[in-house]
């Protein structure tokens, strides 16, 4: 990209977004009729997502044809940063509107990708036999399912996963092995399985966090009030954090019922018809055990005296069977653990609206830089010790709106969030 760069800059290599029919045998390219587009990456959706928004007066939806069935490849980078590369299937064209003239259409292009499709269109029977979970969920892509984009996973599990599905999706699968899948190393065996612009990710989103927070100083955005442009909501450093909103800030009481302050979780033994095991989770003397954001970031959000009011007795307590005529799929010793840390993790969750970064992914830890509230004579910019510090991107939305010059500009959403508080503690 040649001169000048703004905030915001962003190149659709070749100046193409091609639009291919099922078989491939037809294909336009539709940058011209793109206004915008957006694309979704989620630790909570298995497959990528994404919107063309589409405003045309050359009757593509009866030439080329266009009825939801169809491909479009893209390909963008903002200056300096990676080029990514997208392939989406359309699965639908909604709501289209013509003007009152007949002479211009906009309607949506809805797309996922292309193992979404199969995904709905393959069912299978099948027993999954002694095999580690991270081994399973391979075999099902590779094998079950073939799909078409590539599996990630550098971290190891334990167990077994033994399991007869019957008429069954592949996400459907998925999603059991995901919930029963334990971690060698990580106490919480959250596992997320999602895919962004590198391909399929099977891991805890404490892995996530201990092998990306040493990026976190090198993707640091800053709410500066002061270093405002001209142009309202935008500001001139390319790291500015345009807008945001606190989603989250725990909930007293959900925390106690969710199990996230104390649970208890005791293995029924299916053959001898006693209990076997008890576990417990006591979040004032186990809330530590967990990866931090930040090693820094050591303090509970709770107070203390909170922690003492609300783990006298246990907030939920479960049963889990145990048979001792299968593998042992090591299950049963982290039930305990996986609901406090997905209530810890997502305690203090923000919205933030940023300038786009096509190096930046779901999944990443990113550094924020709040200000403390303050008024005029206070002194403003000082940085808000507390909220302040590192987030995990658990939601990230490329937005690319189409300029008067026919150039697109790049913007991103991020939903983010942090365990730990940084500073000082509470009580």
């Amino acid at each position: 990209m040649s001169g000048p760069i703004d905030a915001g800059d962003v190149e659709i290599v070749g100046n193409k977004i091609m639009l291919y029919s099922f078989n491939r045998a037809a294909y336009l390219n539709i940058y011209p009729q793109v206004k915008s587009f957006d694309i979704y990456e989620s630790l909570d959706n298995y497959t990528l997502t994404a919107d063309f928004y589409i405003a045309e007066g050359i009757d593509l939806v009866n030439k080329f044809p266009l009825g939801g069935e169809e491909f479009i490849e893209v390909s963008f980078r903002t200056p300096s940063r990676d080029t990514i590369s997208y392939t989406f299937f359309v699965e639908s064209v909604q709501g289209m509107k013509t003007n009152d003239q007949a002479n211009m259409r906009s309607y949506m292009l809805r797309c996922c990708t292309k193992d979404f499709l199969l995904n709905s269109t393959t069912v299978f029977s099948k027993r999954y036999k002694d095999k580690n979970y991270d081994t399973a969920i391979s075999e099902l892509l590779e094998i079950d399912m073939k799909a078409s984009t590539r599996l990630i996973t550098n971290e190891s599990t334990k167990g077994k996963f033994d399991y007869v599905v019957n008429n069954m999706r592949p996400f459907q699968v998925i999603n059991l092995i995901k919930e029963r899948a334990v971690s060698k190393d990580f106490k919480s065996s959250l596992f997320v399985f999602y895919e962004d612009n590198k391909g399929y990710h099977f891991q805890t989103i404490e892995q996530l966090i201990k092998e990306r927070k040493g990026g976190a100083q090198g993707k640091a955005f800053t709410y500066d009030t002061a270093n405002r442009a001209e142009e309202t909501g935008k500001s001139i450093n390319v790291r500015n954090i345009l807008a945001y909103e606190t989603v989250s800030q725990g909930s007293a009481i959900k925390k106690v019922t969710n199990g996230a302050i104390r649970n208890q979780v005791r293995e029924f033994d299916l053959h001898r018809g006693t209990y076997y095991k008890k576990h417990e989770y006591v979040n004032i003397t186990d809330h530590g055990q967990y990866e931090k954001t930040a090693d820094e970031e050591t303090f509970d959000f709770n107070s203390a005296d909170y922690n003492t009011f609300a783990s006298k007795l246990p907030g939920i307590t479960r049963m889990s069977i145990k048979d001792a005529t299968r593998p042992e799929m090591e299950h049963n010793n982290n039930i305990h653990l996986q609901r406090p840390f997905r209530e810890r993790i997502f305690q203090y969750g923000v919205r933030i609206r940023v300038y786009g970064d096509t190096s930046i992914r779901v999944g990443d830890i990113i550094e924020l830089k709040f200000p403390e509230i303050a008024g005029l004579t206070d002194g403003l910019g000082k940085k808000g010790e507390i909220f302040s510090g590192n987030y995990i991107i658990t939601n990230l939305k490329h937005r690319c709106d189409q300029r008067m010059n026919n150039k697109f500009e790049h913007f991103m959403v991020m939903d983010v969030a942090k365990p730990n508080q940084h500073g000082k503690s509470l009580g």
